[in-house]
């Protein structure tokens, strides 16, 4: 069975990030009732070619027969079993500030299947202020909570300066997985993953292709002016 896992596990990033986009989409189509459909219209409504969805199924076994369309009732479930939702994560969140309490109000994180067990912050006045029926908890208790829940799962939204410190008292305390805000680098060790998820690094790369857009437009525009 370890091996099975290990080989299940060895999976291209790409695919990994394409994953969700797969269970998402499939979600809608169940939610108004339908029942099949192929990989080429799963493709097209995600806007990438039917070959790489096909190529990315492989790796979990394909789901269906060469030629025959996926049962949307049975492909939600074994993705949500590969991502490894189909048993509900429970999540904390570290750092109780503006990021924080949008993510611990964020209703999709349990619809998702993320339920925030435990949300906490260093600040007198933000201890004790409930989040969707969660209080924040001060940063003393946070071993003892991710023990007593099992919590594997953390989101991080900490200055950076603090980031480090923190991390370590969480992989310490049981916590294999770090959804990363904090706009630092973390050292971890073999066997905690992390995410890192820098807000400043995704404008500007929008505002790069903002600009080639903006670009692209102005040539238009000149060719337009000389005829």
């Amino acid at each position: 069975m370890a091996k099975k896992n290990r080989k299940t596990c060895d999976v291209p990033d790409a695919t990994i990030h394409r994953l969700p986009l797969y269970l998402e989409k499939l979600k809608m189509l169940q939610a108004i009732g339908v029942e099949d459909v192929s990989s080429r219209q799963l493709a097209e409504s995600l806007d990438i070619k039917a070959s790489q969805l096909r190529h990315d199924f492989h790796y979990f076994g394909g789901f269906s027969r060469p030629g025959r369309p996926y049962q949307v009732t049975k492909l939600v479930p074994a993705l949500e079993k590969i991502i490894g939702i189909s048993v509900p994560q429970p999540t904390a969140i570290i750092g109780a500030g503006h990021l924080g309490q949008a993510l611990a109000n964020y209703q999709n994180l349990d619809l998702q299947g993320f339920p925030v067990k435990g949300i906490f912050d260093t600040n007198p006045k933000l201890i004790g202020l409930e989040m969707r029926g969660q209080p924040v908890q001060d940063m003393d208790d946070l071993e003892a909570v991710i023990q007593r829940e099992g919590i594997k799962i953390a989101i991080l939204t900490v200055p950076a300066t603090q980031a480090q410190v923190v991390a370590d008292r969480l992989v310490a305390a049981g916590v294999i997985g770090i959804f990363n805000f904090a706009p630092t680098d973390l050292k971890v060790p073999e066997g905690v993953a992390v995410r890192n998820e820098r807000l400043a690094v995704g404008i500007m790369s929008l505002s790069f292709k903002v600009k080639c857009i903006l670009q692209a437009q102005e040539g238009e525009d000149a060719q337009a002016e000389e005829l």
